[in-house]
């Protein structure tokens, strides 16, 4: 039997939830074997996690956005410098 490992998408729909530690069971198995055996993917994570640090850092008088608005822009980075290697 092969073991679940999550396509790039599905896996980077649920990178804010695995940073905030809210996967469980399946999900996090399957998130955790993808990024074990995808250079890309963790390369997002990372750049995902070092953003939501630098967030936090603004301070308590600057709210922060969301979790899914940041991955959603690290997404767009991640895209724009895909189609600019492309070129």
């Amino acid at each position: 039997m092969r073991l679940m490992i999550g396509s790039c998408e599905a896996t980077e729909e649920q990178l804010s939830e695995r940073l905030d530690g809210e996967l469980h069971g399946l999900r996090r198995f399957s998130v955790t074997r993808h990024l074990l055996a995808c250079p890309r993917c963790r390369a997002v994570l990372a750049s995902l996690a070092r953003t939501v640090e630098k967030l936090r850092d603004l301070g308590p008088g600057e709210t922060p956005p969301s979790p899914a608005l940041v991955e959603a822009v690290v997404r767009r980075l991640h895209s724009e410098q895909e189609r600019g290697r492309q070129q």
